[in-house]
């Protein structure tokens, strides 16, 4: 392989400091519904869809929610308001879209969120324009750590999955990405950056401005010169 035929991108955590207003919607709605959720639990569900974070939470409270799509919409309303309100972008966010765009190496964007939601985080970031594909887990049957998200994202880019790289913060994209078989990049959030299983992925970087010419190459032939 020369190179990559194509770049996916996570959203949430990733591109754009969204995962603490996740976590402080997510425990917010559930604490009027008098459930606790802890940080520790939001950690476990990074990468989830909000549905299947919400099945999660009831199965470790045993609480049994009698409109799960009600507490949905709560959730992601907060989370909508909270990123229009002050969510930034991470360090590195646009310089990672030209570093492949100006080697002519299509981009997607691949994210457990609703649309509404990624629509509103990409036009905060003013980066819309840069992808080719924006595709969400939510047309999936499963969500992350289920590769499905992937095998789709690169049937509409029309590339092979062994030839797609992927950039992930969370564990759950990390083992989706690598179970379909792609060149993944773990880019974690301090809180999650000591944890052993991070070593699924291809290449671990504190930050995406991190990531230069020569991981390209070592993630395109990591055995040259060995």
């Amino acid at each position: 392989m020369n190179s990559f035929q194509a770049a996916i991108f996570d959203l949430d955590g990733l591109l754009i400091d969204s995962e603490p207003l996740w976590e402080e919607a997510e425990i917010n709605v559930f604490a009027r519904l008098g459930v606790k959720i802890t940080s520790q639990m939001c950690q476990k569900v990074k990468g989830f869809r909000v549905d299947e974070t919400i099945r999660f939470f009831c199965q470790c409270t045993s609480f049994d929610a009698l409109d799960p799509d009600l507490i949905e919409q709560q959730i992601i309303s907060e989370v909508k308001r909270s990123i229009y309100e002050k969510a930034r972008g991470l360090p590195g966010c646009v310089y990672i879209l030209h570093f492949f765009q100006s080697r002519d190496i299509p981009l997607a964007l691949a994210s457990a969120s609703p649309y509404d939601i990624i629509d509103l985080a990409l036009r905060k970031l003013s980066i819309h324009q840069h992808f080719k594909i924006i595709y969400s887990a939510t047309e999936e049957k499963y969500g992350k750590p289920h590769p499905g998200i992937f095998f789709t994202t690169a049937e509409q880019l029309q590339v092979e999955p062994q030839n797609c790289i992927v950039f992930e913060d969370a564990l759950n994209g990390i083992i989706a990405a690598k179970a379909a078989r792609m060149k993944a990049v773990a880019v974690p959030a301090d809180q999650t950056s000591m944890d052993l299983r991070f070593v699924l992925a291809d290449l671990i970087l504190p930050s995406l401005l991190q990531f230069k010419e020569d991981h390209l190459e070592y993630l395109i032939n990591p055995h040259h010169g060995g």
